[in-house]
């Protein structure tokens, strides 16, 4: 068995999916080659590798995109397409039979320092792309330094009434309508956290600054820098998380970290396909944009533990089930 590898592949999105790979045919299996990927239009879009076993090649693409639309080129090349956010209304399964539903992954450190170093060079090597260096040397820096093994993604006890969130302030336009359905409930639940005397709140939006800043969300701004492992540590210790799709509507990573720290997820309605649903009551519970609706939701969390950690049972056994690294590898039937 061999597993060939794009060499442009984008380390940061698809180090979930060579975990994966690693765990189901062990590292020896895999290698990095140009040869079988020179006729795709974009390489960098998806994450795509070649199984050769007993004489037979599957070509597999892998799309961890934000978008739900497909990258035609990679469907024409591939035998078989992962797709994170599938949308069967817009990619109707009679039309792409090739598809396979994925659940969301996350970024993850897969190699040791030595190992970052060496595929780094060797891959930039082997794609001819010197002047491209600095960007995709730091995909595995940043997959290194702001990532961590999936190893330290296991539950862990919450603490008390302690809730934590802290996530992306998305720029808002007039074609990603990332206020109503991003920011406006990421904002009414950190504001519903601080309105209840009982809960110890932590949080707030990263703001870049390269966009104007929303007078609602001004109060909000989280200042300062938190590390990879504090951010972590802090959101095991979180009573109840919270979910909306993110950017473009896609199954955020944080949909992936929630379920595979076996997280109590109050969550909007997702907007995309997943390989199994999640199932209000039992390892997710849904809401509307209403904010009594979230107010009564936190406060059921936080007093109903039953209810709580059934949920928090639940999330975790759908990550084993449909999301976990190799289980992802072996949903598309590799």
């Amino acid at each position: 068995m061999t597993i060939i590898i794009d060499p442009f592949v984008n380390v940061y999105y698809a180090s979930f999916y060579i975990r994966g790979l690693i765990e189901r045919f062990g590292n020896a299996s895999l290698t990095f080659h140009n040869a079988p990927f020179r006729s795709l239009q974009n390489r960098t879009s998806c994450f795509n590798f070649v199984i050769r076993q007993n004489g037979k090649s599957t070509n597999v693409t892998i799309d961890a995109g934000d978008f739900d639309t497909i990258d035609h080129s990679c469907y024409q090349w591939c035998d078989i397409y992962g797709k994170v956010n599938t949308n069967w209304e817009k990619t109707p399964k009679s039309g792409f039979p090739k598809i396979v539903s994925l659940a969301p992954g996350f970024g993850i450190r897969i190699w040791n320092l030595q190992q970052t170093m060496y595929y780094a060079i060797a891959n930039l090597l082997k794609t001819g792309n010197i002047s491209g260096s600095r960007k995709f040397i730091g995909k595995y820096k940043r997959q290194f330094s702001l990532r961590l093994p999936v190893e330290a993604y296991t539950p862990e006890p919450a603490q008390g009434k302690y809730i934590f969130h802290v996530s992306t302030l998305w720029q808002n336009d007039e074609y990603n309508q990332n206020d109503e359905r991003v920011n406006i409930p990421r904002a009414n639940f950190m504001e519903v956290c601080k309105s209840l005397p009982e809960i110890n709140f932590e949080g707030g939006f990263y703001y870049s600054g390269t966009h104007p800043l929303n007078e609602r969300f001004k109060d909000f701004v989280f200042h300062g820098y938190m590390s990879p492992e504090t951010y972590l540590q802090k959101t095991k210790a979180s009573t109840v998380v919270f979910n909306t799709p993110a950017f473009w509507n896609c199954h955020g990573w944080k949909l992936g970290e929630y379920l595979a720290l076996g997280k109590a997820i109050i969550s909007t309605p997702l907007s995309n396909a997943l390989p199994e649903p999640l199932m209000h009551g039992e390892n997710i519970h849904i809401i509307h944009h209403n904010r009594d609706e979230m107010d009564q939701a936190i406060r059921l969390l936080l007093h109903d533990t039953s209810y709580r950690h059934k949920l928090e049972q639940g999330a975790r056994a759908y990550y084993l089930r449909n999301a976990a690294p190799e289980r992802s590898i072996s949903l598309l039937g590799i």
